[in-house]
């Protein structure tokens, strides 16, 4: 394989070569004189000799090198960009521009005391520093705060970013460096909200976009920032753990299971409330309530929510991670899901999925790569079988189909992010 560090002024590249036990390395400067190194690798078998080489990868991408190819020319379920995000961060944390030109990816420093995002170009892997974050300096005795960032997206143009950091969501212009905080509470303080579990989300034509506030409520805004919706989700014993727009932005989904579901907490134990809400925005009321499911391993709770393109199902994974399944609203009926190919105990294994503009693709993140299946048929596609060449997303939590359908990203907690052609 040959890498390239992305330098605009001048290109690095590093081709990595296994022949036998020989591990070859060649390094060059664009319109420089190769370097080459031999090692010869003291190993038994052959899959001993590959770790070693996929060691060398992933070292130099730590170092900033990626691996690009020309999207124009790639096929289907071809890798067109992979690389290590910054600071040994997880890699999920991400998102495609409307364009599907641009990533922008959010990442932590050591210990989540500070963050960063950056915009990465597709075509070159160049990646450029964006904005930091300092850890949050909160009133003594407590001192510094970490800063966990927890999503990132662009706007409808592709030109201010929103982002999510510990319990605010803020928007941020690029152009001008100033921020404007769209929502903000205090876990416990003013909300029962735990920003690891609700996360701000746009819709299709990300001109809404759903967000949590202080005293428990949860609201639509419009670009502007004007609140379109809201409900309070403030209660004795159930919680809010979820949320998503229809496509269209026209349907709510909040997920509301009691305390005594989650965390067994003993003062909640006698409500066994475990259900999707689904709101009529336009019409400011309730339509539906439906049972989360119950998978054969018996999760007690849900993990993500959303609608599938038609806005008939609601689309879930209970916690833990198997899935993904889908829910009739107007019956609250299971109406698929995907078992395992193994067990008969659970579902298949799932950490997140998105589905393409036009609705005829859902991709799933699986442990290690994403699935690409026929939305109808829920068939997998052979072309995104894994690639020996590329390495593994891990629990891949992060999966975007771009707005146009012709590019997949994937990322997860092996901080490594794969673009690959659709």
């Amino acid at each position: 394989m040959t890498l390239t560090f992305p330098d605009p002024a001048r290109p690095k590249f590093y081709r990595i070569r296994l022949d036998g036990r020989r591990l070859i390395r060649t390094a060059w400067t664009e319109g420089r004189k190769p370097r080459e190194t031999v090692k010869y690798l003291d190993v038994s078998y052959d899959h001993e000799a590959e770790w070693a080489c996929w060691k060398v990868r992933d070292k130099m991408m730590r170092e900033g090198f990626c691996r690009v190819a020309d999207v124009a020319g790639a096929a289907r379920g071809d890798t067109v960009l992979e690389f290590l995000v910054p600071n040994r961060s997880s890699g999920d944390v991400f998102d495609l521009s409307p364009d599907g030109r641009t990533l922008v990816v959010g990442t932590m420093l050591k210990e989540a005391y500070g963050a960063e995002i950056h915009l990465v170009d597709i075509a070159t892997g160049h990646r450029r520093l964006l904005h930091t974050e300092p850890p949050e300096t909160r009133p003594e005795p407590l001192g510094k705060a970490q800063t966990f960032i927890h999503t990132v997206f662009f706007d409808a143009d592709g030109e201010r970013i929103i982002y999510a950091l510990n319990e605010e969501t803020r928007l941020l212009d690029p152009a001008s460096g100033q921020q404007r905080t769209l929502a903000a509470y205090r876990q416990y303080q003013d909300a029962q909200f735990n920003p690891f579990c609700v996360q701000p989300v746009w819709d299709a034509a990300r001109r809404r976009l759903l967000v949590f506030d202080a005293g428990d409520m949860v609201r639509v805004i419009d670009t502007d920032g004007s609140v379109l919706f809201e409900v309070c989700t403030k209660a004795g014993t159930t919680e809010c753990r979820a949320g998503a727009l229809s496509p269209s932005g026209r349907l709510l989904a909040l997920y509301r299971p009691s305390r005594g579901v989650v965390y067994r907490h003993e003062d909640a134990l006698h409500d066994p409330t475990n259900e999707i809400e689904v709101w009529d925005i336009a019409a400011g009321r309730l339509t539906a309530r439906i049972p989360a499911p119950v998978p054969p391993a018996g999760a007690r709770q849900l993990h993500k929510i959303g609608f599938d393109p038609t806005e008939s199902l609601v689309v879930t994974n209970p916690d833990p991670v198997q899935g993904p399944c889908a829910l009739s609203i107007e019956t609250g009926e299971l109406v698929w899901h995907f078992p395992d190919a193994y067990r008969t105990d659970r579902w298949d294994t799932c950490y997140g999925w998105d589905y393409s503009p036009d609705g005829a693709t859902l991709a799933i993140g699986r442990r290690g790569d994403t699935e690409v299946v026929d939305a109808a048929t829920r068939v997998a596609d052979s072309a995104f079988e894994r690639c020996p060449a590329t390495g593994p997303t891990g629990r891949t939590y992060r999966v975007k189909l771009a707005a146009d359908g012709t590019l997949l990203a994937s990322g997860g907690d092996s901080g490594r992010i794969l673009v690959r052609k659709l």
